[in-house]
């Protein structure tokens, strides 16, 4: 079976985030769940259950990963990207945990 361009991430709550898979390799932890060699269900299924992590967070954590795609190699000054003060503290646990 040939990979798909896209994975699936699932949050604790069931919401579903279809993102590229290039993009969720920017995380150590996805990455390894996907290339792990094997037949785990993430890397032949491309879809990835977080059950620690809320929808609200794991959007949040898939909105950086595109902001650090687009800014990955980039020679001018990177905006600042925002996250709400009530959800730092999740989103730093939850990007810590996907090696971001």
């Amino acid at each position: 079976m040939s990979e798909s361009e896209y994975v699936t991430l699932e949050s604790s709550d069931g919401f579903q985030f279809v993102i590229h898979r290039e993009v969720a390799m920017l995380s150590g932890t996805v990455k390894n769940m996907l290339s792990s060699p094997g037949h785990f269900t993430e890397s032949t299924e491309g879809v990835i259950q977080f059950r620690d992590i809320k929808a609200i967070i794991l959007e949040k954590v898939c909105q950086y990963w595109y902001y650090k795609a687009r800014h990955l190699n980039s020679v001018t000054e990177i905006p600042h990207f925002e996250i709400e003060p009530e959800y730092a503290l999740e989103t730093l646990m939850a990007a810590d945990f996907l090696d971001t």
